[in-house]
């Protein structure tokens, strides 16, 4: 403390550990997360004689920080985090890809600092259900304040960053008005200057809810409103539509009924209306002649990220601080809305890294930090991101196809975010696999990716999960793991999904993590996505298809003239068909595609639908001669309607008139028409057989946002 500039020390400080918390190596809560290349301090620290701005003296303020990394010698490596309105100490589980290892912010050579704010319930004083008078009125000014004096106190004078995200941001903006010879460099994401009016009335119903629930049904009410305000219409849309669990209830209704509930279990109502009455009266400008004179001192050193479609704190409302402070200004366009701070990793891990970079050239400038003037006012960035790293469970002909895709795409695309296999699940190493052996040449998959053990093929440093292996028992694990784990997955493997798809929605929805599944539903047909998106409208009355490719291919070459077995080789040289086709020409191909559309369509547990079934055997094959001597064709039907209060499904070989637009659906192509009650009828064909055709759905799975 003795090296501190006097002007800089703001009272006494004693640290307490208490029991629960033990700030060496061996109590290291990275353990938990998986993080264990860094040491991590969890300390209370006790501050006494605390004002507050509205005039009230506290004797005594306790702060909950977690210090992530080692302080360096000269301690100026230190990434002040600060965190939102529920957030908590343990930053780099909350805010995952943007600090790790390697990372933009990264704890082996930083000291990642996060305290719990004033008025929290992680350790840091605040009032309490059980206390609610424990803490007068503060502001995001008297946050700001607190966390000046834990600086001090651990002989920190300017940190390398100071960054935050909604409360966050706002708290990081007073501390940069409040004390900005201790500014180097500030991220500010998706927070205004002063609180906007649609913040006040997001927080006014949330305020109701808990007036009128109580601790627990309020501040779980509470909890649900805030999510609607954090997300917009379209990522709910693409997220959920109208998919119901297994329980038949809207998905959408679960996801919000699961973060009420999580928050209840770990917050306190009292505390939560307390910050957000701080969110509230937040305003840079109050008493410091306006935003221009409140930021212009630091406005140089300052980016504020604005999100279009944020509907709590809208893209322009950081643009005008920005403007006014002579800040730069960065423009994060993301279909999550206000929660893209949190999702949008490799975007926001490019702002954090550039800030970072710059605060160390201004500080190996030895230039005052108060008279750095060289403002970088931008309107955009175009971040350099890391690859996407996928690893990849199968390569047979979707595996293979999709590894081909991924190398057309990098040529083709060379501005998107690259993408790199770093595994490949295979049965058979020997195997020669011309298709990975091309993406290691192209420096897209990793030289030792191919591996034999399901073990080995998830880890942290993995994205997304590839599930193109098939069957239902390795594949069940993996996915499962993947879930579990926080792993997106995307899946083309409709046998699972028919047998398990409402219990990996509810798992990917618990852990809040995406499971994709386009490939599995014919191919190239985007209808998994036209259905989830809300696309095909509301109240869907029937859906019916050829969603077989192999059988619609074999039942043309037998209208033709070709013997059952002639056809079925054909389409296997062709690549139509697998070396066993038992699953095409049986139907259970087409079934468990019914059954996920009947899940996406009506909301049932795609195990529990009955479905009544005929497939291609050499009785059906001479009937779909005759039937094509007499003009006519024969394709097999699947179809899912409902029929009264009961859904009734089939997939039978059925005639069709050679005028009907059924019988034109040539060769491996498929066919879906989908009748709603509000979008009348919607046909989508393409498609539906063959690796490229499933792997370029499995690759729009993989891209997307």
């Amino acid at each position: 403390m003795s090296t501190l500039p006097s002007s800089l020390l703001v009272g006494r400080a004693a640290v307490r550990v208490p029991r629960s918390s033990i700030p060496s190596r061996a109590t290291n809560g990275a353990a938990k997360s998986g993080a264990s290349s860094w040491p991590i301090r969890d300390e209370t620290i006790t501050f006494h004689d605390v004002a507050l701005e509205k005039g009230d003296r506290l004797d005594h303020v306790d702060v909950r920080y977690r210090l992530e990394g080692t302080l360096n010698a000269a301690r100026d490596n230190v990434v002040l985090v600060v965190h939102a309105l529920t957030g908590t100490t343990h930053a780099s589980e909350w805010w995952k890809g943007v600090i790790g290892a390697n990372a933009a912010i990264d704890p082996t050579k930083h000291a990642v600092l996060c305290a719990n704010l004033l008025g929290g319930c992680d350790g840091t004083t605040g009032p309490s259900d059980d206390d609610p008078d424990d803490l007068p009125p503060f502001s995001t000014r008297d946050q700001a304040t607190v966390l000046a004096r834990l600086l001090d106190s651990l002989g920190i004078v300017a940190p390398l960053l100071v960054c935050g995200g909604s409360l966050g941001g706002m708290v990081t903006l007073e501390f940069a008005a409040s004390f900005p010879a201790r500014v180097r460099s500030a991220v500010v994401l998706a927070a205004p200057a002063a609180q906007t009016a649609q913040g006040i009335a997001w927080n006014a119903i949330m305020r109701r809810a808990i007036a009128l629930g109580g601790a627990r049904e309020g501040l779980a009410l509470a909890r649900m409103v805030g999510m609607l305000s954090y997300r917009t219409p379209e990522g709910l849309e693409r997220r959920f539509g109208r998919s119901r669990s297994e329980h038949d209830t809207f998905q959408v209704r679960d996801w919000l009924e699961v973060h009420g509930d999580k928050l209840v279990s770990r917050f306190d109502a009292t505390s939560y209306g307390a910050l957000i009455d701080a969110m509230d009266e937040h305003d840079v400008g109050r008493d410091r002649g306006g935003l221009s004179a409140a930021l212009s001192a630091v406005g140089d050193r300052l980016i504020g990220v604005g999100i279009p479609g944020d509907l709590l704190y809208p893209a322009d409302s950081v643009r005008e601080w920005t403007t006014a402070a002579k800040a730069t200004y960065v423009e994060l366009p993301s279909v999550h809305g206000h929660d893209a701070f949190l999702l949008e990793v490799d975007r926001v891990s490019a702002i954090i890294a550039k800030a970072i970079a710059e605060s160390v050239l201004r500080h190996a400038s030895a230039a005052p930090l108060a008279a750095v003037t060289t403002p970088p006012i931008v309107t955009s960035v175009t971040p350099s991101v890391r690859p996407l790293r996928v690893a990849l469970a199968g390569c047979g002909h979707v595996g293979g196809s999709l590894l081909e895709l991924f190398g057309e795409r990098a040529q083709q695309l060379e501005n998107a975010q690259p993408i790199r296999v770093d595994r490949v699940l295979v049965r058979d190493a020997e195997r020669a696999r011309p298709a990975l052996a091309q993406a290691i040449a192209r420096g897209i998959a990793r030289p030792d990716a191919c591996i034999t053990d399901p073990t080995l093929l998830l880890s942290d440093d993995i994205d997304v999960l590839v599930e193109a292996i098939g069957g239902t028992t390795t594949a069940r694990t993996l996915v499962e793991t993947a879930l579990r784990r926080g792993i997106r997955v995307v899946t083309a493997n409709k046998a699972l999904l028919g047998e398990r798809g409402a219990a990996l929605a509810a798992l990917a929805r618990i852990t809040d993590t995406r499971l994709d599944f386009e490939g599995a539903v014919c191919g190239a047909i985007p209808i998994v996505r036209c259905v989830r998106s809300g696309a095909a409208g509301v109240g869907i009355t029937k859906v019916s298809g050829i969603l077989n490719g192999t059988s619609n291919y074999v039942l043309e070459k037998v209208a033709e003239g070709a013997s059952l077995a002639e056809a079925v080789a054909t389409a296997q040289r062709l690549g139509y068909a697998e070396a066993d086709p038992t699953r095409d020409l049986s139907g259970q191909d087409a079934e468990d595609k019914l059954r996920i559309l009947a899940w996406m369509c009506f909301g049932v547990d795609p195990a529990t639908l009955n479905v009544t079934r005929r497939g291609i055997d050499a009785e059906t094959a001479a009937w779909a001669t005759r039937v094509a001597i007499e003009g006519d064709r024969v394709k097999l039907i699947a179809s899912c309607a409902r029929e009264g209060d009961a859904l009734v499904a089939r997939i039978l070989p059925t005639r069709i008139t050679s005028d009907d637009a059924w019988a034109r659906v040539a060769g491996p192509f498929n066919r879906i028409v989908v009748e709603s009650e509000t979008a009348g009828s919607l046909v989508f064909q393409g498609p539906g057989a063959g690796g490229r055709a499933t792997a370029g759905a499995v690759l729009a799975d993989i891209v997307a946002r």
